[in-house]
């Protein structure tokens, strides 16, 4: 229930004036002016804050040669998936294929699977470890693929702790997502390939070697950026910033103050100069009708 600022008293809710209606005291206006102040305090706290973010995250992006050079190194395992990653040979009776697969080929040949079959797939005697196998190497590789993603949030939100080693971490799963998912398809080729189903073939493409070295590589950045002490004073940086833009702003008003003079004297300038002339007609308006009283 609310209550007076000054007396305490307990409002009902038919109080619905702004006075109290104990000590009469206008509830609205209490102390504004102690309240006006309180709120400049707590948006000057706002702003310096949001400050000093924008300061950490600067430096977090480009503060130093390392932090800049991780950001191009941390995309690049990106560019790995495009490339081969599996190869494919199909050997039937008048038909054979081979075909090298990247992650776009992939996702669209799983987006057509039968997810269905897949508990038979794993339960027959025949495939079920090699299905198995093949279910691994995706599911490792869709791991790899999405530590991209939290890498990227991990990124974003670095300047909130210099020294996380989140980004290291994901490089790490990444890493191991793609060594693992080629470990699993070479022994998914090696299980088709010791079956009585010798029509499939298939072998690990180099792209997945390479995205684990690159991986690897964005690891190694990472880690060595979490290490790298942080000697910036951003309270500083945001102090210095916060009296620029209040130089800014003082000389934005002493500019529109002498604009306004300027406009101001000028307007004078146009009334005296309409002044003299109006005095200038009306004396040669008086001299013209002294001159025709003096010819009568």
């Amino acid at each position: 229930m609310a209550k007076c600022p000054q007396c305490q008293h307990k409002l009902m809710p038919w109080n619905v004036r702004a006075e109290c209606p104990n000590c009469g005291v206008n509830m609205v206006n209490y102390q504004w002016e102690e309240r006006l102040e309180e709120d400049s305090i707590r948006a000057d706290k706002a702003f310096r804050k949001l400050h000093v973010n924008i300061a950490k995250m600067r430096y977090s992006f480009a503060g130093t040669k390392l932090r800049i050079a991780r950001i191009p190194i941390s995309v690049i395992p990106l560019f790995s998936f495009l490339l081969p990653l599996a190869n494919i040979n199909m050997s039937l009776p008048f038909y054979e294929s081979s075909e090298s697969m990247n992650i776009i080929s992939i996702v669209m040949n799983v987006m057509n699977f039968n997810f269905g079959g897949i508990p038979a797939y794993l339960s027959s005697d025949l495939t079920g470890d090699a299905a198995l196998m093949f279910l691994l190497a995706i599911v490792l590789l869709a791991v790899s693929a999405l530590s991209l993603i939290v890498t990227l949030a991990f990124f974003l939100l670095n300047f909130m702790k210099f020294k996380s080693r989140g980004m290291f971490v994901c490089n790490l799963f990444g890493a191991g997502g793609m060594i693992g998912s080629a470990i699993c398809f070479n022994r998914f080729c090696d299980m088709m390939a010791a079956s009585t189903i010798t029509a499939f073939g298939g072998s690990v493409g180099f792209g997945v070697f390479v995205g684990a070295a690159l991986f690897l590589l964005a690891g190694a950045f990472n880690l060595a950026v979490s290490f790298k002490n942080v000697d910036v004073d951003f309270e500083e940086i945001a102090r210095v910033k916060e009296e620029k833009e209040r130089e800014e702003e003082e000389r934005a008003i002493e500019e529109r103050k002498r604009k306004v003079e300027e406009d101001k004297k000028r307007l004078e300038a146009e009334r005296a100069e309409e002044i003299r002339q109006a005095e200038a007609r009306l004396k040669a308006a008086e001299e013209l009708e002294a001159a025709g009283k003096k010819k009568k």
